[in-house]
Formats: C-alpha cells, sequence, structure tokens
C-alpha cells in the first residue's frame, strides 16, 4: 500500500470518527490552540485570535486561509525548527541553500539565497528580511501563525506567497519562572530558560535564552572522520520591556541576538548520476568525501521599538526596527576526495543591515466600518565581499584551456530604499454580510553599489570586470477584493480577489547577468469556515486559483546561481483543515492540500541531462512542467490524548504527514519522492503543574529528505538535510 493512501486512509479514518462521535453526542473540548478569547465552556473548541489584518480578531472571522498553533502545540508536533513546518502546516514546503530559510506556500518561493523570501517573515510585528534568520530554534513563541496566499496590502511586497507571523511571550507583572531541557539520539542537547516579572508599577519585563549542541553529526566526512550535519552551537537570547504608560498608552522594547553555526551541505551525487569522476569512498545519504568540512554560520540581531496609543476612535501604532548580521560558509561542491570546486564566503563576508519604520492607525472594531491606514519605510544593504570560487584542473577534466580561472573572487552589494502607503476599508453592506476594499502602492529602488569579478586565470593572469547597471526603481500598486458573509454565528462564507508582488532586483552572487524583474500573482479564494455540532467540529475548506506572471527562476550558469524572469504559471487547488474533540479527553487534528502547479509558458529554460562526467546543459521550453517546491497532494494527521492520572497528568500525541513528491528545478529532474513523517510522544505533568517530562520518537520510517540540489555542468551535487534520520529523546520542564 502507498503511503499516500495510508494518509488518505488515517485523514479519512479521522474524519469517520468524528462524525460517529457527532452522533454519539459526546465530544467534548480542547485547550485553545493559541491565545484565545474567554469561553464560557472549555468543553467546545476555543476562539483562537490572531492578528492576521492588522488587528485582533476570532481567526474563524477572517476572510484569509490561516493556520494558528500555540508554542506548546509546536513542541508536541515536534516542530523545534520553522524548516519543520510542513507539519502542522499543509502547503508548507521549505529549501536550504548556503544556510538561507527559504519556504514555499502553496508552491510560491525561491531558491535564491541572496534575495528577500516572497513568504514574509514576521516576529512580533518586526519584519525579518534575512533569509538566514528565519534558521532559528522556537523557544519562546506564543503563537505562529501561517497566513495562505497573497497578503500585498497590509503586508507587502515579497508576500505574494503568504506571510508566517511569530508572536513570542510577552511580558508579566506575576513573575514566572521556566527552564527546560533535552537530549536525543545524535547527543543533542537543547536548553532554555524564560524569566518574566514586574519591574515597577506598570513596567514588565521578560528574558529570554535558548541552546543547542549536537554531539554527533548525521553521518561523517569519510576524509576529515568528523561528522556531518551537526548543529555546532545554536545560541538565541531576547529581552522585553513593556510600559504601561498610561491607560491609553504602551511602549514595548525589544532586543534579540542569534549565533548559529553548522556543518551542513554535505553533497552527494544525485541518485543515478555521477559527479565529473567518482567519489573516492561511498557511504550513506549523510556521508560525505571531503577534504574540507562544509559548515554555515550566522550571527546577528536586532532591536524594536513600538508605541501605541489608542485615541477612542482608532489606534495608532509606530514600529520600528533596526537589525544587523552576517554570515559565512564553506562547501565542496563537487566532493570525490579531492578539490574540484570549493565555494565559500569568509566570516564577515555577507553583511546585512535594515532599517524599518512602519505608522499605522486602525479604527475601533465597533460601527458599520473597519479601516487601518498606514505607511511602511524600508531600507536594506546586502553584500557579498566576496563569494569565492576556488577551481582545480579536475573541474575541466585537467585539461585547463588557457582563460579558465582558478580563482574568481564576485563581490556584490546592493541597497534597497522602499516606501508604502496602504489603506483597507471593511463595510457592513448589510447584517451579516461585509466588503473588504484594500490597496498598497509601492516604490522601492535598488541599486548595486557595488559589482565586481576578480578572476585568477591558471596562467597567473588577473581579470577584473566591473559592473555599473543604473538603479532598479518600482512602482507597483496591489490589492484585496474579499466579500464575506455570516451564514450562520459559526459559519462563515468568504470570497477574494489579491494581487500580490514580488520586488526585483540585481544578481549579487553573479552580477554579470542582468537584473530580475518583479513577479506577480494574482489570487482568486474562496472558502468556508464552520464551528459545527455545538463547536465541538472546526472544519475550514477553501479553494485558490493563481494566475502567476514573471515568475523569478533561480538557474546556474556556469557554476554561479543567477534569477532570470520570463516564465508564466497557473496553480489551483484546495486547503481543508479541522479540529475535533471526539471525547473530553482525545483531539483530532489534521489537514491536506491538493494542487496542480505547472508553467503555462516558459521558453528557454534551462534543462540538463546527466553524462559520464557530470551533466549537460542545453535550453528547453518548460510549459507543462510543474512549478519548483509545489506539491501535488500533502496532508497531515494528529491525535492527541490527555488524561489526569492520580500522579499528575498524561499527555499522548501521534502524528503523522504525507508530503507529496516535488522538483527542484523547472526541468523537472531533481526530485525529491513522496515522504511520511511520523512521530509520537507521552508527556507527564505533575498535579500542580510545575514539573513535565516527555519522551519522544520522530521520523519513525527514517525517511531522508534532500533539502538542496542543483544542476551544473560538473554534476547534480544534492544534501539530505532536510530532516533528520530517526531519533528518540527525553525533555524536562519546570515552570513556577
Amino acid at each position: 500500500m502507498s503511503r499516500k493512501y495510508l494518509v488518505a486512509m488515517m485523514t479519512t479514518a479521522g474524519l469517520m470518527s468524528i462524525t460517529a462521535t457527532a452522533q454519539a453526542q459526546s465530544i467534548a473540548g480542547n485547550p485553545p490552540a493559541a491565545p484565545a478569547a474567554a469561553s464560557p465552556d472549555d468543553t467546545v473548541i476555543a476562539d483562537i485570535v490572531v492578528t492576521a489584518q492588522k488587528r485582533s480578531e476570532n481567526i474563524q472571522r477572517v476572510p484569509i486561509s490561516i493556520i494558528a498553533v500555540s508554542g506548546e502545540q509546536l513542541a508536541t508536533a515536534g516542530v523545534t525548527t520553522l524548516a519543520n513546518l510542513n507539519a502542522i502546516a499543509p502547503g508548507f514546503n521549505s529549501r536550504n541553500t548556503a544556510g538561507a530559510f527559504q519556504p514555499s506556500i502553496r508552491g510560491i518561493g525561491t531558491s535564491s539565497n541572496v534575495v528577500e523570501n516572497p513568504v514574509a517573515l514576521y516576529i512580533d510585528g518586526v519584519y525579518i528580511p534575512q533569509q538566514r534568520e528565519g534558521l532559528r530554534e522556537l523557544p519562546d513563541i506564543e503563537q505562529l501563525a501561517v497566513l495562505k496566499g497573497p497578503q500585498g496590502t497590509l503586508f507587502g511586497r515579497n508576500a505574494t506567497g503568504g506571510v508566517v507571523q511569530i508572536t513570542t511571550r510577552r511580558p508579566t507583572q506575576a513573575l514566572e519562572a521556566e527552564a527546560r531541557i533535552g537530549f536525543d539520539s545524535f547527543e543533542t542537547l537543547r536548553a532554555g530558560a524564560f524569566l518574566s516579572g514586574g519591574l515597577a508599577d506598570g513596567l514588565a519585563g521578560s528574558v529570554s535564552i535558548d541552546y543547542a549542541h549536537q554531539g554527533k553529526g548525521w553521518g561523517t566526512n569519510l576524509l576529515t572522520g568528523n561528522g556531518t550535519f551537526q548543529l555546532l552551537h545554536s545560541f538565541s537570547a531576547r529581552g522585553k520591556l513593556v510600559w504601561d504608560i498610561g491607560a491609553d498608552t504602551t511602549a514595548t522594547l525589544i532586543g534579540d541576538y542569534m549565533n548559529r553555526r553548522e556543518r551542513a551541505f554535505s553533497f552527494v551525487p544525485y541518485p543515478g548520476t555521477n559527479f565529473v569522476r567518482p567519489p573516492a569512498v561511498k557511504g550513506s545519504v549523510f556521508d560525505t568525501d571531503s577534504p574540507v568540512d562544509p559548515f554555515t554560520a550566522f550571527h546577528g540581531g536586532g532591536v524594536s521599538f513600538q508605541l501605541e496609543h489608542s485615541f477612542g476612535f482608532a489606534k495608532f501604532v509606530s514600529t520600528t526596527s533596526y537589525r544587523e548580521g552576517s554570515s559565512s560558509y564553506f562547501f565542496d561542491d563537487i566532493p570525490i576526495g579531492q578539490k574540484v570546486l570549493y565555494v565559500h564566503v569568509e566570516p564577515g563576508g555577507q553583511p546585512n543591515k535594515d532599517y524599518t519604520q512602519e505608522v499605522q492607525l486602525t479604527s475601533r472594531d465597533a460601527g458599520p466600518f473597519k479601516w487601518t491606514v498606514g505607511v511602511f519605510y524600508y531600507h536594506n544593504d546586502l553584500a557579498n565581499t566576496p563569494i569565492v570560487r576556488d577551481f582545480s584542473p579536475l573541474f575541466f577534466n585537467n585539461v585547463p584551456p588557457p582563460p579558465a580561472s582558478s580563482n574568481t573572487l564576485t563581490y556584490g552589494a546592493e541597497r534597497t530604499e522602499s516606501v508604502a502607503p496602504y489603506g483597507q476599508l471593511g463595510i457592513e453592506l448589510f447584517a451579516g454580510t461585509n466588503l473588504t476594499l484594500g490597496g498598497r502602492w509601492t516604490y522601492e529602488q535598488r541599486t548595486l553599489t557595488q559589482g565586481q569579478v576578480i578572476a585568477t586565470r591558471f596562467s597567473g593572469a588577473v581579470v577584473t570586470t566591473n559592473f555599473t547597471p543604473v538603479p532598479l526603481t518600482i512602482k507597483k500598486p496591489t490589492w484585496r477584493i474579499a466579500l464575506d458573509h455570516q451564514f450562520s454565528p459559526t459559519i462563515l462564507g468568504y470570497a477574494s480577489y489579491n494581487r500580490g508582488i514580488k520586488s526585483g532586483g540585481f544578481n549579487v552572487l553573479n552580477p554579470a547577468n542582468p537584473a530580475y524583474l518583479p513577479e506577480q500573482l494574482d489570487a482568486y479564494e474562496a472558502g468556508l469556515k464552520m464551528d459545527l455540532l455545538d463547536r465541538h467540529l472546526r472544519l475550514n475548506v477553501g479553494g485558490f486559483y493563481y494566475d502567476y506572471n514573471n515568475l523569478q527562476v533561480t538557474q546556474f550558469v556556469g557554476t554561479a546561481q543567477a534569477i532570470v524572469n520570463g516564465a508564466k504559471a497557473r496553480l489551483y487547488g484546495v486547503d481543508v483543515d479541522f479540529t475535533a474533540r471526539v471525547t473530553p479527553e482525545l483531539t483530532l487534528t489534521g489537514g491536506l492540500e491538493a494542487m496542480h502547479a505547472t508553467f503555462t509558458q516558459y521558453s528557454n529554460a534551462v534543462g540538463t541531462t546527466p553524462n559520464a562526467f557530470g551533466a549537460t546543459v542545453f535550453p528547453i521550453d518548460a510549459a507543462g512542467k510543474r512549478v519548483p517546491q509545489a506539491q501535488n497532494f500533502v496532508g497531515n494527521l494528529a491525535l492527541d490524548y490527555e488524561t489526569p492520572v492520580s500522579f499528575g497528568s498524561l499527555h499522548f500525541n501521534a502524528n503523522a504527514s504525507y508530503n507529496g513528491d516535488y522538483y527542484f528545478e523547472s526541468d523537472n529532474f531533481l526530485r525529491q519522492p513522496a515522504y511520511v513523517l511520523a512521530g509520537t510522544s507521552l508527556a507527564w505533568t505533575s498535579t500542580d503543574k510545575h514539573y513535565t517530562i516527555s519522551v519522544w520518537a520522530r521520523n519513525l520510517l527514517d525517511e531522508k529528505v534532500i533539502y538542496n540540489a542543483s544542476s551544473q555542468a560538473p554534476g547534480y551535487p544534492v544534501s539530505y538535510g532536510g530532516q533528520a534520520p530517526r531519533s528518540v529523546g527525553i525533555t524536562g520542564k519546570v515552570n513556577f
């Protein structure tokens, strides 16, 4: 029996169980999945409050497809980083390039490590443009929400795929303290602490820290003897101060820092292909055969200040942020036991800085009109100083022609300035029916402040080439039109049309290539959000159709990454998610997404075919090929059973997610086969709620998942770092 049908049967069984229990009228309640409004009956599914439209609203009243979970639910599901969100959010996928977090939602994503994502990441209301900041642990999460589809009105350009919103824990006047520590079969130590309390009348503060270290890698570098896919260290810290200045005014100051280094990007040939010559020694897919230990590293952080004031008729919010960081990496692109091609950025060689300022005014919820107006300013500096590519004669089959380079240093630096006023108006046309109209106008200018390639030939000659293109200016509107109707107090229907854009830019990794232009996504969506059976079953269904134009597609020109335009695609599908209480102790949650996503037009795409010494590269017409990262079918199902015992309470969780196959590039050669991730945990909590001990197991089927792959003339290097092998562990937590 295939895994796809296995998970489909699991989902069907869950829905059958819901139906049977409804007939018996014996379903009971569930703790809230995320911060929720108070419910008079805690035996029903609680209201989840989100800020998907820049105001606090019941998730079932927001005409957007949203998945929202609490930090506790993330931990129970084994989601320790953003890269694993597909376990609880069907349609979410991710890959990793040179330590950069590259999410996609409904097939909308990027595979370049130096551009902003089309899935925007916000933490505590602050936009995080640097991809490497997305590779983070999730230690102090209050709520994580995934907004599917373009959010171009309120969240701006680069939210064409959707938005990931993270809200961290808020300081409290009452003293709170929490500490946790865990250990797993790869000798991974994860520890963290959270402390919160009042500092003065109206002033509260909190501090959270998190540390992780992996003692044993998933594989071995067969030449150096060191581990591969090994988290050497991850440290993060966050401090918050919240000052209630008066009844109507609150100020929040946040500072955070992250330092992460791991051995990653241990490549092997894609199954059935060769490098310029075979590796000297062959091991597992997690092993490598390289004279160097590949790594990625990032350190950085930032500060933000938010001022909120209520004028009575509306709420004013000002959010200011500054962030700075630097990343580095080193990997052996063709590991065969000796140097062929090394690619590296030295420490401090890939700096980034960004400054944002957002001001908005949001009306009160009362009355027939709800409106939000604001303006967003963004400044970003991103650079490679430089990225180094070291070649050996093996790269050229030991016969380097005279112009061939033994070394290239590529300098690329880009500056972005953007300002965008926006507004959204909700109109109650008549009782239960609302019309939403939103618009945003984005002005953006990108400048290649440095573009230079210094090539050292095998002959010893040095050739320097400078690139000084004119600035790239973008002036684009985006909008939202939505109509929703409350068919009953617990059933909402909606239909919407959204336009989103992703900004263009320069190829800072390959400045010889021209600038790439903005891409555009027109999205049509309709759905139902339903709390049924006296709020014992929550069922949300949505259908979508995307018209995707001028796609930014990543391809390799020689060995250098470049982003090009020219493609059109059509995507359509359906989303389903549900929550149900089968008994007072048993909860079922799950979801699925079925999607069709293909290029409708894409001439001169890059195609390859394997040969005895790597790959032959040639142009193709990719019309009819699937969009990279797009999956035809995904689904997840989780079971939670909690029961009191004489010595506290026990919580059992079992979860599984089916992830359909997908391709990494437009020619649909490099493919990740379908896989199932399954896990389970059992947690004991003391009667006084102060102590929790949980044992868990993840990736029970020991699936191997590619998270980086590319087609190059010397071969098809792929890296199986998308999922840790089967592991077990134990975690303890103390809180007061």
